[in-house]
């Protein structure tokens, strides 16, 4: 993969990889209980019995789609399908439930669901699909023994600031503090175990590229080429027409590589790892943190744990998919920026202190089909906290 260092891709198209701004903006905001969780963990409410305060907590986290839900429009627009609308609720849900996993939120989950769209362009056949979606995923997981409570939500025709459709989800859950994973208990010596985001899952129907719900922009404005140009809904108007689509394929192109249509490959939907970090924790293997691969790519780690390197010089174990291959070559990136945009195939890193804990990580992974290494290790570093990636350095 290619060495040279460029400008950042993903800041071109009007978007941060890092999001220093956002850090900055809630620096001085409230951490919740444990400050170096991956998600805030917060109090459980006051008028409560006290030894229920005194012994949960809660979490509650809301995040989306994003650009993805463009990619279905543009297929259903273009008639090839309106089947990805489908998987749009699990690409929202996901991001949400598998940031709390990273806590040990892993069940009973309540989900709140807010759906903005443009009914001009999406209507009420294709709305329908995208909330089947939810109860497709609620099934799916209630298969697996995971409960996710749907909460209701909104639905919103809001054509003057939302283009096409925007997805996003609010979830909510307890959890008993004695079962909190919390990041900054990170320690040097731990072993770095890298979760597959490709391949095909038990619990999957069909193959995934390993894309998930990170980088989109940049990924879409890479592969597609400037025929949908032709749909302004789903471009920036803010950003040059010319830095937008300039790839070489269409949706219904096969991806080099692969046996995935480029459409195929962008929407995938988000893999879930509840089941693995479920039964991961119910067996009693001593975690020290879980991170999810999702805004920061590979480079999330930076965020957690105090004076720490993290050296992931194993990540080719997890060799990057041919979708991230193909974003690469289309815009000629180099190793530092594709690595902290994409999670580059892998989408959950899970801290162990010991090799045989880290290969019960990897059983507990490959029995539902997905591929796990090792793939690094923390040590110390000194003032701030760093991550290597071969050639690639990187200082918070």
């Amino acid at each position: 993969m290619e060495k040279k260092l460029t400008s950042d891709p993903y800041a071109d198209l009007g978007v941060s990889s890092t999001k220093k701004g956002v850090h900055k903006a809630t620096k001085s905001m409230y951490k919740g209980l444990y400050p170096g969780a991956f998600c805030q963990i917060v109090p459980m409410p006051r008028n409560l019995p006290d030894d229920i305060v005194s012994n949960y907590a809660q979490v509650i986290h809301s995040d989306g789609v994003g650009t993805k839900s463009n990619v279905a429009y543009l297929a259903l627009k273009e008639g090839i399908t309106d089947e990805f609308l489908y998987g749009l609720a699990q690409d929202a849900l996901v991001m949400n439930t598998d940031d709390m996993a990273c806590v040990g939120v892993v069940n009973d989950i309540f989900i709140s669901n807010h759906i903005a769209r443009n009914s001009g362009r999406v209507d009420d056949e294709a709305l329908a699909k995208i909330i089947q979606g939810y109860n497709i995923f609620f099934q799916k997981m209630s298969d697996l023994g995971i409960n996710l409570i749907n909460a209701g939500g909104e639905t919103a025709d809001v054509g003057s600031y939302t283009t096409t459709v925007g997805i996003d989800v609010t979830a909510v859950a307890t959890i008993k503090k004695s079962d909190i994973v919390d990041c900054s208990n990170i320690k040097p010596g731990d072993c770095i175990v890298g979760l597959a985001s490709y391949g095909q899952a038990t619990y999957e129907d069909k193959e995934n590229s390993g894309i998930r719900s990170n980088g989109l922009t940049l990924a879409i404005n890479s592969l597609l080429c400037s025929y949908y140009r032709g749909y302004p809904e789903v471009m920036d108007g803010t950003i040059d027409p010319g830095k937008l689509f300039t790839g070489e394929y269409r949706l219904e192109d096969k991806l080099e590589g692969s046996s995935l249509t480029v459409a195929e490959a962008i929407l995938s939907p988000t893999r879930t790892y509840l089941p693995v970090i479920r039964d991961i924790l119910a067996d009693k293997i001593p975690v020290h943190g879980i991170i999810h691969c999702s805004g920061g790519g590979l480079t999330k780690s930076i965020n957690f744990g105090d004076n720490l390197t993290y050296v992931k010089d194993d990540v080719w174990k997890l060799p990057p998919p041919p979708i991230f291959r193909a974003i690469q070559a289309s815009r000629g990136i180099d190793d530092y920026h594709m690595y902290q945009t994409f999670n580059m195939g892998i989408g959950m890193e899970v801290y162990v202190p010991s090799v045989a804990d880290a290969e019960n990580v990897i059983r507990h992974a490959e029995k539902y089909g997905i591929k796990a290494h090792i793939i690094g290790y923390v040590d110390t570093w000194a003032d701030k906290n760093h991550v290597r990636i071969g050639d690639c350095d990187y200082e918070k």
